[in-house]
């Protein structure tokens, strides 16, 4: 973060935040935890997050261990093998979270605002804040996500009884990634677990079939388990329905009742812009989380990070220190650009042996891959480490992918 100084001006205010999704209230929290007067708006600011959050244990940080809903301790990677990663991975409790970065002291607006009325608030607020999404109003493209033709990730889940889940998690604890291509219903590869599997479903649009999705299978406690078909990156994102039928006939070709499948506990459905908003903050106003490009453009995850961008933005603003952007360019987000334009040109087969490969690298090379702090070095190091370890058949499609124009 670079600083500069806070602007001379009289204001009642130090700091407003406008959203209260994990940023902005974390961030609001902190601020008010050391003393900062802030100020928060929201449309909706007692509402309850209804996202599935997922955080690697080890980057909980100082939140309290209740913020956890449940764990798994030895999440697997499917792809042509079986990979377990040896790293706990934690599901949140939003409401927990929610009242670990309490809001005693601060003043809580109900309000949806525009760009503009953003840029307003500079006049209440020595510092303003915008945590409003990806997508927030002024910046949302006036013909609707669905024909947003930007990089997006995108999911269609269901959570089910753990008894009826067990057949889709195939012995596994938890399947963080299952990249098998069962999803078609059948089995035309030589592989007997289905990762052969390389064809298409006759009733997908020509425009999804070249792209590889994966299971996420995690138990959520309370005897629950959400499977959720999952597309990492696609431009512009795979269509729900293509997700929603894939999980269909996944489930089905796993054993699981169609009753079960067709009737669920709940529903879940996930559409996150991978380069974040389309377009800059407005003028003189911090952008975090997933609108600051606060999120992993590889893999999604943005809510590590945006706990740990509170801690230090908080800081610094308690010194009386304004900084001009928050997560400045660097090579390894120039290395992380690379690995998009990688994921949504790969097609199925090249797709299924990079997660592969990544299934074979040391847990500190895993690590590096996932994490949106990791340095231009370290993640240099993940990266090679799975295009090494890639077949030769897929090196020189994964290298068209990255490279050309």
């Amino acid at each position: 973060m670079s600083s500069a100084p806070r602007p001379s001006r009289t204001v009642r205010h130090d700091v407003a935040v406008v959203g209260l999704g994990p940023a902005g209230r974390a961030l609001a929290s902190r601020c008010d935890a050391l003393g900062l007067s802030v100020l928060v708006v929201d449309p909706r600011p007692e509402a309850p997050w209804t996202p599935t959050y997922g955080v690697w244990a080890e980057q909980l940080g100082s939140l309290p261990p209740d913020v956890v809903r449940s764990a798994v301790l030895r999440p697997e990677l499917r792809a042509r093998g079986r990979h377990v990663l040896p790293r706990e991975y934690a599901v949140l409790d939003n409401a927990a979270v929610q009242r670990a970065l309490p809001l005693a002291g601060v003043e809580v607006r109900a309000g949806r605002l525009d760009d503009e009325q953003v840029s307003a608030l500079r006049r209440e607020a020595g510092v303003v804040v915008d945590a409003r999404g990806a997508r927030p109003l002024g910046g949302r493209r006036p013909e609707g996500p669905q024909d947003d033709p930007s990089p997006a990730q995108t999911a269609y889940g269901i959570v089910v009884p753990a008894a009826e889940a067990a057949a889709a998690l195939d012995g596994a604890e938890g399947l963080l990634m299952d990249w098998r291509t069962d999803h078609t219903g059948r089995r035309t590869g030589t592989g007997t677990d289905g990762s052969g599997e390389t064809g298409h479903h006759p009733d997908e649009p020509p425009t999804a079939r070249a792209r590889a999705t994966f299971l996420y299978g995690i138990p959520l406690g309370g005897d629950e388990v959400l499977l959720e078909e999952t597309c990492l990156a696609a431009a512009p994102g795979l269509p729900i329905p293509v997700l929603r039928a894939r999980l269909r006939r996944r489930l089905l070709h796993r054993g699981l009742p169609a009753g079960v499948v067709d009737d669920p506990i709940r529903r879940e459905v996930v559409r996150i812009p991978m380069r974040g908003r389309s377009r800059p903050a407005p003028d003189g106003v911090l952008a975090v989380g997933t609108g600051g490009r606060g999120a992993n453009v590889v893999t999604g995850y943005s809510v590590a990070h945006a706990l740990l961008t509170a801690d230090r933005l908080a800081g610094l603003l308690a010194t009386g220190a304004v900084p001009t952007r928050v997560d400045p360019p660097e090579a390894s987000d120039l290395l992380r650009e690379a690995g998009l334009r990688a994921l949504l040109r790969l097609r199925v087969e090249g797709t299924l042996d990079l997660f592969d490969a990544f299934g074979q690298l040391p847990v500190e090379r895993q690590r590096a891959f996932w994490s949106r702090e990791a340095g231009a070095g370290e993640l240099a190091g993940a990266m090679w480490g799975m295009f090494a370890r890639m077949p030769n058949r897929s090196r020189a499609d994964l290298a068209r992918a990255t490279l050309g124009p």
